[in-house]
Parts: structure tokens; C-alpha cells; sequence
């Protein structure tokens, strides 16, 4: 048995999902309406389990405080696709598990505990989840 906490967090920003590759009938076929300038309030869910330590396994606020520091503040209010993250890939919700990911998962080891899953909504009613399996 193993204890899972999750802290979510809210960011918006702006995409546009594109393959400079593509023609601009094909980019709108794959793409859609994503094709054009458009933004997202992105919900997100941090999932971590670690040994607990005085009851925790991590403080919510520190948490809160590395999240911020390594995702938030890169990603809120921003045109994604001018992001140093996000210059070579689109930033698909698929992509930008993974990107999350990446930025999180060895500043979490430095605190003992282990990134479990990532959850993030792109809009009510569709998300996308990267897991620890």
C-alpha cells in the first residue's frame, strides 16, 4: 500500500497547434480549430508519494513552491509555442505532460519524494495523464 497526495494547480496560456511541415489544408485537417491562436485555462494535478515524515510526506506549500517555480511561472500567461519548452514540439496536452514531467521530476527527488502521476485538463472535459508505472 502506498499514500498518493495530489495538489492541483490553475494556468492560462495561449496555443496554437501547427506543423510548419504541413500545408495548410493538411494542418487543418489534423488540427482543427487548434490550428488557430487560441488560449486555455489548464487545470493541473501533481501526484507524489514518499516516506512521510512528521505525517507528511511533503509539506503542500513546498510542493506548491517547487510547481510554481518549475512549471507555473514558465507556462502562465504565455504563448506556448514561444516557450523555450515548447520551440521544437507542439504543445499538445500530450506534450505538455511530458514537458511537465521533465521539469519536475528530479526537483521532487531532491525533496525525497517521487512524481506518481501528472493529470492536466485542457478544457472541462478533456485531459490527458502521465503515470509512474
Amino acid at each position: 500500500m502506498r499514500k498518493v497526495i495530489t495538489k492541483e494547480f490553475k494556468f492560462e496560456s495561449a496555443h496554437r497547434l501547427f506543423d510548419n511541415n504541413l500545408e495548410k489544408e493538411e494542418n487543418e485537417k489534423i488540427f482543427g480549430a487548434c490550428g488557430a491562436l487560441h488560449g486555455h485555462r489548464w487545470n493541473l494535478f501533481i501526484s507524489v508519494s514518499g516516506n512521510e515524515t512528521h505525517g507528511m510526506i511533503i509539506n503542500f506549500s513546498k510542493l506548491k513552491e517547487i510547481v510554481n517555480k518549475n512549471v507555473i511561472e514558465k507556462l502562465d500567461h504565455n504563448y506556448l509555442n514561444h516557450t523555450e519548452e515548447f520551440k521544437n514540439i507542439l504543445s499538445t496536452a500530450e506534450n505538455m505532460i511530458t514537458v511537465i514531467w521533465n521539469l519536475l521530476v528530479s526537483e521532487l527527488q531532491k525533496e525525497g519524494v517521487t512524481l506518481e502521476k501528472i493529470k492536466l485538463y485542457e478544457t472541462d472535459t478533456s485531459s490527458c495523464e502521465l503515470k509512474n508505472e
